[in-house]
């Protein structure tokens, strides 16, 4: 079993009362407003789903103008497939975006190969953007912390990389998700055999899902999924832990288990995160984070879970989830922008704080780490 290192942002943090902070949801004993290093900017964006959003023109802007760079070709964008088992069509769809803009793209595959240690170095170093794919999020951060990976992102972050990515490729940055990662149709062997000749001829599943009438990722109305529903759970996965909180991407959706990801993120923290302050990411929205700074971001014209007063209309968003002290769940929508130490609570003691959902251990042997 791969062992869960504690979240760095952590360590030797002392308790703080609420209202202690100009918190935008309260901040109890064992949670603290979180404080980002004042030696480096940490920038990253943060979207709801994989491929619809890293290959939307607008979205993929705004991440290349965290870079700051003078132009697009002036950036260097490094594609991390892992949790989609490197599988080219995935890639493409996720960077295409990118390389119309004019940006060197480049990607390290890891997930079916073993590169060497100066190879993934390479690789991380000389990159403006990480971009990892949606996908199996366990499968992935087990297979980073197995090769020293992790490590390298870790570092990266620290170093004002650009982190980036939708579904798998927001919850990994942080201390854990709502993840998807034991339905058996992001298995690795499963989804090696649908596209071993390429293209799959059905649509894509789990690493970011499409506009089509058989997208996985069906926007909840308030009803559940029509039809058969298959026998998977959603798990608590944990991520790098560069960023605290627990994240739900795709919140307003619902895929083939036939529950609403917004319901079933509420007995997750119920069960297993009810320290920690859970973020809910709406498919066609991001989290944007620079610095101390935050804002939401979403794809113009596209519908969510967050009520427009000004146009009577559901927008996408973002929203903050907790349990209270009577063990109910409270939900706020979170604000367009503000200082980040108002949003982001980290546990004051992630060892005891930060609770293990056993069932990653049935996904593990369910789809078995390659270890070469």
């Amino acid at each position: 079993m791969v062992m869960i290192t504690r979240s760095p942002h952590s360590a030797g943090c002392l308790s703080m009362s609420s209202g202690a902070s100009s918190s935008i949801v309260p901040c109890p004993t064992y949670r603290r407003p979180f404080k980002p290093p004042t030696n480096t900017k940490l920038k990253g964006f943060f979207a709801g789903s994989g491929s619809d959003s890293m290959s939307n023109p607008y979205m993929a802007r705004a991440v290349v103008d965290l870079t700051e760079r003078s132009s697009p070709q002036d950036v260097s964008l490094l594609y991390i497939g892992t949790a989609s088992y490197d599988i080219a069509k995935f890639r493409k769809k996720q960077t295409n975006a990118f390389i119309e803009m004019g940006c060197d793209v480049s990607f390290l595959d890891v997930a079916n190969r073993r590169p060497d240690q100066d190879e993934m170095e390479e690789a991380v170093d000389n990159a403006d953007i990480i971009l990892v794919s949606g996908g199996n999020t366990l499968y992935a951060l087990d297979r980073w912390r197995y090769l020293g990976l992790d490590q390298m992102l870790l570092s990266a972050a620290q170093r004002g990389t650009v982190m980036t990515g939708g579904s798998a490729g927001a919850i990994c940055w942080f201390d854990s998700g709502h993840s998807d990662s034991d339905d058996p149709e992001t298995y690795r062997l499963y989804k090696l055999d649908k596209f071993k000749d390429g293209e799959s001829a059905s649509e894509e599943t789990a690493s970011g899902g499409n506009s089509s009438s058989s997208n996985p990722f069906q926007y909840y109305s308030g009803n559940t999924q029509e039809g058969d529903s298959k026998e998977w759970s959603y798990i608590k996965v944990e991520g790098l832990g560069i960023f605290p909180g627990l994240v739900c991407p795709h919140y307003d959706r619902v895929q083939s288990n036939g529950v609403a990801r917004m319901h079933d993120f509420d007995n997750l923290l119920q069960d297993f995160g009810r320290y920690e302050l859970g973020i809910g990411i709406d498919h066609n929205a991001a989290l944007e984070v620079v610095g101390d700074e935050f804002r939401v971001v979403s794809i113009p014209g596209e519908v969510g879970s967050v009520h427009d007063s000004s146009e009577n209309s559901m927008s996408p968003g973002v929203w903050l989830k907790y349990v209270d002290e009577s063990g109910n769940i409270q939900a706020k929508v979170c604000p367009r922008s503000g200082s980040l130490s108002d949003l982001l609570q980290e546990v004051t003691d992630a060892e005891k704080h930060i609770l293990v959902d056993h069932r990653v251990d049935l996904s593990r042997k369910e789809n078995p780490l390659l270890r070469d």
